[in-house]
């Protein structure tokens, strides 16, 4: 490779072919070029009696963005094919950090659309990225490489795992992008359970998103979301997980409602798993000394008279039919 100053301006940066991470300049970033500009060359090379840009497009944007004119670079030989230019640039940024799912799919994507063989992407590439090494992935990530940069984003941002992605994909192409507005502001957390919770009720109704979102129960906090109001969303994942689970939901309020009736001191806090799937009790005491450690004790053990607790176990053990 060759050392040279290039101008910023003559740089295609609408050739995007080597480009795959979703990384944008942070704040420092742009504060140290402000200060002492790009030090570390950028990698380019040239297409169509251009350069393009291999790798640095962070250093880049924050160049831009300080008014920089020009920015040291390495030259890869124009001759080199995109293949081998793409390697280097994937590697280099593979020494330096964790790619995101949305990264991922888009580096396996330029690999699959650069010819090398889908064998080798498969057994030596997927494992490299911490991918199971089968077909069904890489078609996984090949499809997800295609949905629309805004949601490859949020999934960049979200750090989506390969079974919300797989579910997501599972909807067809209209409904992902209500989906996305629905969930777009959302926590990782709460947009896995919203698809989740989606999924499985529309699998159980074969009825569309659409026709779901109509219900009563889930009109109200779905346009709420729609509007951007983020609060709606526990309101939403109740809502789902009543209509998917009734008896469940129905369970899970008389426990709740045990449990308060027992009206034990804040220092005693009672949990149990949300799917009853094992029953029983999680109990936590808050104490500062030993003698505030006896008290809550002697509280719990005085409560057990009440026959509050064998309705609550019962609850908790109930198989249903």
């Amino acid at each position: 490779m060759v050392y040279k100053i290039i101008e910023l301006s003559d740089l295609n940066l609408e050739d995007r072919r080597f480009h795959f991470t979703l990384n944008q300049a942070d704040r420092r970033l742009l504060h140290s070029v402000k200060e002492i500009g790009v030090v570390q060359p950028v990698i380019i090379t040239c297409r169509q009696n251009r350069p393009v840009l291999v790798d640095g497009w962070r250093r880049v944007e924050a160049a831009r963005a300080s008014g920089l004119e020009e920015l040291p670079a390495l030259e890869m030989a124009e001759n080199t094919d995109d293949l081998a230019v793409f390697l280097l640039a994937f590697f280099e940024n593979y020494g330096q950090r964790s790619f995101s799912l949305a990264e991922k799919s888009m580096a396996l994507r330029k690999f699959y659309e650069f010819r090398l063989n889908p064998v080798e992407i498969i057994e030596r590439l997927l494992p490299l990225l911490e991918l199971s090494p089968e077909r069904r992935m890489l078609d996984l990530m090949l499809e997800l490489s295609f949905l629309d940069e805004r949601f490859l984003e949020i999934i960049h941002r979200r750090d989506w795992k390969p079974v919300t992605v797989e579910l997501l994909l599972g909807f067809p192409p209209a409904e992902r992008t209500w989906l996305f507005l629905v969930i777009e502001k959302l926590t990782h957390n709460q947009q896995r359970e919203v698809i989740e919770n989606f999924y499985s009720l529309r699998r159980k109704t074969g009825k569309s998103l659409e026709e779901l979102a109509e219900a009563d129960e889930l009109s109200g906090p779905v346009s709420r979301l729609l509007r951007g109001e983020i609060a709606a969303a526990d309101r939403l994942l109740v809502a789902l997980k009543e209509a998917n689970s009734p008896l469940l939901s129905g369970l899970q309020r008389k426990i709740e409602s045990e449990v308060k009736a027992l009206n034990l001191p804040e220092k005693i806090r009672l949990n149990y798993d949300r799917t009853l799937e094992k029953p029983t009790l999680h109990l936590s005491l808050e104490a500062g000394s030993v003698k505030e450690l006896k008290e809550a004790l002697q509280s719990l053990v005085m409560s057990l008279e009440n026959q509050k607790w064998n309705r609550l176990f019962r609850l908790l053990g109930y198989e249903g039919e």
